[in-house]
């Protein structure tokens, strides 16, 4: 059994030897034959490094040669690359600078006169050729070459064409020149001419200037010596003025004196204006010696007194009158109001006008605020009617700011300057325009005339005084506007009657009023 074991491990240790020896065999001839096809290939590489070296170097050679041709100075590649690529942008820069020279001399020849088609032409090869040498995608040094002599061939046109055009340009400037200076010898001798005639006419001027200055200061010393006499004249136009206004001032308390003689009494306001010479109070009427020739007028109203007021001693007369017919000898008047029964109009009786004196108008001066009825409104519009139905004249007004403007001028011939110093009878709320500065204003010259008419010897009369005068009833009812009037009946009214003119019987100062009313 164990003998068998062994004889088997020998088997196969014999196996095993003879397939490591065959391996080793194989692997061994491969390996030579591997070793032989390496040691082909190494001496193949050998040769083709040693041809690849001698073509570099020609190589290098022939590139530094070229390079040298060219004018490169980089050595590597790509520093080549960059120096010939800024040489192109270099040209390109020169060129476009050089386009740009073209035109402008092609401008100023044609500007000085150059005008043949063969400068445009010129000019327009060169821009042609810059903007292909510029736009050209595969750009070669041939060329460029190629581009550039063609640019220069035809900047060296532009340069002929512009020397010939400045030629001819010379050329005709000299002849321009020649005629010019024909023209200028003639203008400067019209010039030398002028400039004669100038320094005549200066000396002309200057001689005349000399005179007016001579004028002018003989105008100054007679200036001189009317401000002299103006100065004189003024100092005694002063004292004249002076001398003057101390004498109005004399005059104005002379006529004060004489005045506060003549009227003692504040009562004795004026002379009577006519007297009554009948009444009829069956036709409500009365006859007086006012005529036609006294300045009597109808529709004027007047004031009867008693016989014996010494100068209308009350403000209430006896009663009012209205004139409706004013003849030659006599006048009608119509009776318009009777104050008292105990005491009417008798013949004799006095009769007196506020605002009208025969032959004399009275004169009126109307200041601040005239409220008649007083209802705290101006009724200086009424009152200007009623004295100049009176036949008197509104010689001066001063009304409030929100009324109206200032008219007349105080003269010292006015009788009377009317006031109303009464408060109103009801307050009254309405908004007034007039600012503070204008009611300053206007009270500040109120009180001036007021001195102003005292110092020149006016009497003051106040409105409700002057009312009953001009026949002013408080407790008439106030008229309205009229809006029509009939003419015709209004001239029926006014006519003279007929029986006018026939003469009335006289009567008695003295007959019982009884006996006339029958």
């Amino acid at each position: 059994m164990a003998a068998a074991n062994d004889s088997q491990g020998l088997k196969i240790a014999v196996a095993v030897f003879v397939t490591l020896s065959v391996i080793l065999s194989v692997t061994t001839y491969f390996s030579y034959q591997a070793y032989s096809q390496a040691d082909a290939k190494f001496t193949k590489a050998e040769g083709e490094l040693a041809t690849a070296k001698r073509a570099q170097s020609d190589a290098l050679n022939q590139t530094d040669a070229l390079r040298k041709e060219i004018g490169l100075k980089a050595e590597d590649p790509d520093a080549i690359k960059t120096e010939i690529k800024n040489e192109n942008k270099k040209n390109d820069d020169e060129i476009k600078s050089l386009v740009a020279q073209v035109n402008d001399v092609v401008a100023k020849a044609q500007a000085a006169g150059a005008n043949g088609p063969e400068l445009e032409d010129a000019k327009a090869k060169v821009q042609q050729i810059a903007a292909a040498y510029s736009s050209e995608p595969g750009k070669t040094y041939i060329a460029s070459l190629d581009r550039l002599i063609q640019l220069m061939k035809n900047l060296a046109l532009v340069t002929t064409q512009v020397s010939l055009n400045y030629t001819d340009v010379k050329r005709n400037l000299e002849s321009s020149n020649s005629v010019n200076a024909q023209k200028l010898n003639v203008e400067t001798d019209a010039v030398k001419k002028a400039k004669d005639d100038l320094t005549a006419e200066h000396e002309k001027h200057e001689s005349e200037r000399q005179s007016l200055l001579t004028r002018v200061d003989k105008y100054n010393t007679d200036n001189a010596r009317m401000a002299t006499e103006i100065a004189n004249l003024t100092a005694k136009l002063r004292e004249t003025e002076d001398d003057f206004s101390k004498r109005l001032a004399v005059a104005q308390q002379t006529i004060r004196e004489y005045r506060d003689r003549v009227e003692r009494s504040d009562t004795v306001l004026d002379r009577p204006d006519g007297k009554v010479t009948f009444v009829d109070y069956t036709r409500g009427e009365i006859h007086t010696n006012l005529t036609r020739t006294t300045g009597a007028r109808p529709q004027m109203q007047l004031a009867i007194f008693d016989s014996q007021s010494p100068g209308i001693p009350t403000d209430k007369p006896k009663g009012t009158v209205t004139l409706i017919q004013v003849g030659d000898r006599e006048s009608i008047a119509r009776i318009d109001k009777t104050n008292s029964n105990i005491e009417p109009i008798r013949t004799g009786d006095i009769i007196y006008s506020a605002a009208w004196s025969p032959n004399d108008p009275m004169r009126f001066a109307l200041i601040g605020k005239i409220d008649i009825n007083r209802d705290g409104k101006d009724d200086r519009g009424d009152l200007k009617r009623m004295i100049e139905q009176s036949g008197g004249i509104v010689s001066y007004d001063l009304p409030p700011p929100d009324t109206g403007k200032e008219t007349g001028k105080m003269t010292g011939r006015e009788a009377w300057y009317v006031v109303d110093d009464r408060t109103p009878l009801a307050e009254v709320y309405t908004k007034s325009s007039t600012t503070a500065t204008e009611n300053a204003d206007f009270l500040k010259k109120q009180s001036e005339r007021i001195r102003e008419a005292r110092l020149n010897g006016v009497r003051p009369m106040p409105v409700e005084r002057l009312l009953p005068y001009l026949g002013y009833d408080y407790a008439a009812p106030v008229r309205g506007r009229a809006e029509a009037v009939d003419t015709q009946s209004l001239k029926r009214v006014l006519a003279p009657r007929p029986d006018a003119e026939k003469a009335q019987p006289k009567q008695d100062a003295t007959t019982n009023p009884a006996d006339e009313s029958k």
